[in-house]
């Protein structure tokens, strides 16, 4: 009997999520094997293991059981992949926690069971810990904004990159403080960061807590351009390719959308597969094209939704 590469794959993976299995119902437990065994899944995940069969669907829920014992029995720099998979709803049901949350409850439970894995990260010290509370919490702010706040206070003391800060920027948005929202940008903006330069130049584009100035936006942008932020490099390229606040240049713009997709953004690279595809602004090359909307769908990008949207066949 021939076994083919994708069945002894498919082997291995059940035997990995078997042996996760047991030692996490183990007593004692090797806490320490057992987060390399979940760090392996979850890299399986990430490779594209479970899009494509290889590892079956339950294997969310082994490696978020694995996860929450390993982080249970002092592993603490799992609290955090364990958070972030836990808003995946493959995961299932959260695991039961030994202690309330520190924040009030919503009726969200993978979400507040991600915030309290957040809340254990910063509590051993992970400033990222804090940062991911603040971001996730965007979407509960009403409820947890005060919290995040609190998390994030001590670490604007010593906050280098503006990172502590421009994330209190963001909560004090979000809970309708406008003028302290920009005051924090100014100052994370001040040390370099250029996330919060790209939310004064949002800000001042449209006149959300401060005067409308289309001169200040574009120098915000420009500056967070500088620091290859990937949603300023699209917002240049889009601003040439459509000649909104720049002069038209489809050539020009192909630069900035290359500049974009290689700082990390999907949609940049999706649309300099299409525009070396059609030949606008650059020669056409369908190898070309084929290489960066691969890029785009490898990086999250809805590929062929958006070919079908534009009525352009994917090249083969």
């Amino acid at each position: 009997m021939t076994v083919t590469p994708a069945a002894a794959s498919s082997a291995d993976a059940e035997a990995l999520l078997a042996e996760t299995r047991r030692v996490t119902a183990a007593d004692p437990l090797d806490a320490a094997y057992l987060e390399g065994l979940c760090r392996e899944i979850d890299g399986r995940i990430v490779r594209g293991d479970a899009m494509i069969g290889i590892l079956p669907v339950q294997a969310y829920e082994v490696l978020v059981r694995g996860y929450a014992a390993a982080a249970l029995a002092g592993r603490t720099d799992v609290w955090l992949p364990l958070g972030q998979r836990l808003l995946d709803p493959r995961a299932g049901r959260p695991p039961a926690w030994p202690s309330p949350h520190p924040f009030p409850a919503g009726d969200d439970e993978a979400l507040d069971s991600a915030l309290r894995c957040f809340v254990e990260a910063a509590g051993h010290g992970s400033r990222q810990g804090a940062y991911l509370f603040a971001a996730v919490g965007r979407q509960a702010v009403g409820r947890v904004g005060r919290y995040a706040l609190a998390l994030l206070e001590p670490l604007r003391a010593d906050d280098p990159t503006g990172e502590a800060t421009y994330w209190s920027g963001i909560v004090r948005y979000l809970m309708g403080d406008g003028e302290a929202a920009v005051a924090d940008h100014q100052r994370a903006a001040a040390a370099g960061n250029a996330d919060a330069m790209f939310e004064l130049h949002v800000l001042y584009g449209t006149g959300d807590a401060v005067p409308q100035d289309d001169v200040v936006a574009r120098q915000w942008l420009m500056r967070a351009a500088e620091r290859d932020h990937p949603r300023a490099l699209y917002n240049i390229a889009a601003a040439y390719a459509t000649g909104q606040g720049f002069p038209r240049d489809e050539a020009v713009a192909a630069g900035w959308y290359e500049r974009a997709a290689n700082a990390g953004n999907p949609r940049a690279a999706a649309t300099l597969g299409v525009m070396c595809l059609l030949g606008s602004g650059v020669p056409a090359d369908p190898a070309r094209a084929a290489g960066w909307l691969d890029r785009a769908e490898e990086q999250g990008f809805d590929v062929d939704g958006w070919l079908d949207q534009l009525g352009v066949r994917r090249p083969s």
